[in-house]
């Protein structure tokens, strides 16, 4: 079966497909995705943060971020946009420009409700799918254009709901998500919530406290889920052994990995990878 996403030999494409999202183990890609749900709703989990899609929302994942499909609703529909920063980069549109309009804040789920500007959107979106197809004269400067425009409008979009976001973030809350923050900068690194606390330089109590308040899962828990994510992708996607994915993992002894995997995942890491 073809897999889904963007060839190496094109910068942008559009998808009305959900295979992509019907993902029961960890994924990463080498270029954007923009998704516009249109009808129905999906759980989905990119990074370390949990969210639904839902009809007339947005959102968007970047390369190299993991992401892993959940729960979705029978009619959930979407059209998708697969594309290269490079793609952004021609015809004199300035980089930083480009650079602002991906910039994706790490503490908030990137997923925006477009509220009044949604049947905008979805145009554009069909839009862009109707220049691919026909192909006509200066095609790529258009749907150039119209992309650059659906990522204002998801900025704008951005904006908006942040405003409702800051109303409630209290000290609580930026401790959640700096530590967040720290654990996909470093989990490859750092293995205890110990570690971490002193990195944030607070206490290792507080922590854990202020993790499970805010998330209902540990701190640890939280360290071993990414740990535990990164681990599926590399088996199911990369080339590596059972040794360099260990290693890769920060994990000094592959005994401890081995152990470590059956333990939350009931299964060796070499029986994950053959199933």
């Amino acid at each position: 079966m073809k897999s889904v996403g963007l060839e190496l030999n094109r910068e942008v494409d559009v998808y009305t497909g959900i295979d992509n999202l019907q993902v029961a183990t960890p994924q990463k890609q080498d270029y954007y995705t923009l998704i516009l749900c249109t009808k129905g709703q999906i759980n989905l989990k990119v990074g370390y943060h949990k969210f639904t899609i839902a009809q007339g929302s947005m959102s968007i994942i970047s390369p190299e971020v993991i992401y892993l499909g959940g729960e979705m609703s029978k009619d959930f529909e979407v059209v998708q946009v697969f594309f290269r920063k490079s793609f952004l980069y021609k015809n004199y549109v300035k980089e930083m420009i480009v650079d602002e309009l991906l910039y994706l804040n790490a503490d908030y789920p990137p997923m925006y409700k477009l509220e009044e500007a949604f049947d905008h959107v979805r145009h554009n979106f069909n839009n862009l799918g109707w220049e691919l197809e026909t192909k006509g004269p200066y095609h790529l400067n258009i749907i150039r254009l119209k992309l650059i425009e659906i990522l204002y409008d998801y900025n704008r979009a951005c904006e908006y709901c942040l405003l409702g976001f800051r109303k409630g973030m209290n000290r609580q809350y930026q401790l959640t998500y700096t530590f967040k923050q720290h654990l996909e900068e470093k989990f490859k690194e750092l293995k205890t919530v110990q570690q971490y606390a002193e990195l944030m330089g607070i206490t290792p109590k507080h922590l854990t406290e202020v993790i499970k308040e805010e998330t209902g899962m540990t701190a640890l828990q939280l360290i071993h889920e990414r740990l535990l994510l990164e681990a599926q992708y590399l088996l199911r996607h990369s080339h590596l052994t059972v040794k360099e994915c260990a290693y890769e993992l920060g994990f000094d002894n592959i005994s401890y990995f081995n152990r470590f995997f059956k333990q939350h995942l009931g299964q060796s890491p070499l029986n994950y990878r053959n199933k």
